[in-house]
């Protein structure tokens, strides 16, 4: 009885520390909406009670009212709205995040702009907008909303975007552009936007990058690239992004080879995925050059037969090489990962865990080597 109890006070404890409290927020609320304080995290991770007004899935055609003025988060997601009456957001001077996903929007100028180089929003950090209608954004878009943090345009249908589309926009972290119809990366979109530290572009119709399609952006630390139609990653493809931590190049069903110094000069470097390519066969020994600090080196589900050792040696603090699930021939691939050398070597001090396929037959192929 006494252990039961016992059982019974952890489940209470552990159900309560999972449950995300909502308090009454005692305001005028539009109908049909509800007015809570809700747990909100900035783009920054900092938690706090945000004053929340949701209107999600009410079949709105014009934005609700009487809105609170002290509202901070404004949810409208899974309504009919194609334009916004600015005017009556500018009541709500400490707006922070609006959220408009899934609605009827075709031109961000019905979004934003209420005169030109007026701040629309200035209080403004994070704009959701996914899975819209907008097919195109004109040159400093988004302009009237200087203070934006994160912006997320995924599943829309865009197809172009203006040089300096997201000019204006010298604070935004986030950028989600994946699941549109771009076919290329221009340097011109990313005008201004030297405080970015993440750029997704994964599910589009990317077959190349234009030759330094992402120096305008020098604080980058997350690039996800993953389901793009790319066959070849070439030569200087991503070089001199000195602040990049994580590269992702997943889900690629074009993807052959990675060529000679694909990925070079990139200080800070610790993740690099290329899995799940099922044409991806080769691996150019030098592919990876100057990576000193990369750690994980993620490379299973692909067509790989072998991996050369250089691409192993030349990658001084790598601590995990992931091969599953890839056509590996044993006697070429661990040929040289099963001679052990001391600890002491003055080359390669330290182990690397190589983690081939679950299933193979390679007595070399698991627990760690020392090269």
């Amino acid at each position: 009885m006494v252990l039961l109890k016992r059982q019974l006070i952890l489940w209470v404890w552990v159900s309560s520390a999972l449950v995300v409290y909502s308090l009454p927020w005692r305001v005028s609320c539009p109908t049909g909406c509800v007015c809570q304080m809700k747990p909100w995290f900035s783009p920054q991770s900092v938690s706090c009670e945000a004053s929340t007004v949701d209107c999600n899935n009410l079949f709105l055609t014009q934005l609700p009212s009487p809105l609170p003025p002290d509202t901070h988060t404004l949810r409208l997601q899974s309504n009919l709205l194609s334009a916004l009456e600015i005017p009556l957001l500018h009541t709500l001077p400490n707006l922070t995040e609006l959220d408009l996903s899934q609605n009827r929007f075709s031109c961000v100028r019905t979004l934003t702009l209420t005169q030109p180089q007026a701040a629309s929003l200035p209080s403004l950090l994070s704009l959701h907008l996914e899975e819209n209608q907008l097919w195109f954004l004109p040159p400093a878009s988004f302009s009237s909303l200087p203070a934006l943090q994160e912006l997320f345009l995924s599943h829309n249908r865009l197809f172009y975007l203006a040089p300096g589309a997201f000019s204006g926009l010298g604070l935004l972290l986030r950028l989600h552009l994946n699941n549109n119809h771009l076919t290329s990366i221009e340097p011109r979109w990313f005008t201004d936007l030297g405080s970015l530290h993440s750029l997704v572009l994964g599910g589009m119709g990317l077959k190349g990058l234009t030759e330094r399609a992402l120096e305008g952006i020098p604080g980058l630390k997350f690039l996800d690239l993953n389901k793009n139609p790319l066959s070849v990653v070439q030569t200087g493809d991503f070089r001199d992004l000195v602040h990049l931590t994580e590269l992702g190049l997943n889900n690629m069903e074009e993807l052959v080879a990675i060529e000679r110094a694909a990925m070079e000069n990139l200080p800070e470097l610790t993740k690099l995925e290329i899995t799940n390519n099922p044409r991806l066969s080769y691996i150019h020994p030098q592919a990876f050059l100057r990576l000193g600090r990369l750690e994980s080196l993620m490379l299973n589900s692909n067509a790989l037969s072998a991996l050369h050792q250089h691409t192993v040696l030349s990658l001084p603090s790598l601590r995990e090489v992931s091969l599953y699930s890839n056509p590996l021939r044993c006697d070429c691939l661990f040929r040289w990962v099963a001679k052990e050398q001391p600890h002491t070597d003055t080359q390669m001090p330290q182990a690397v865990v190589v983690k081939p396929d679950p299933g193979t037959t390679c007595p070399a192929a698991v627990g760690t080597c020392w090269f």
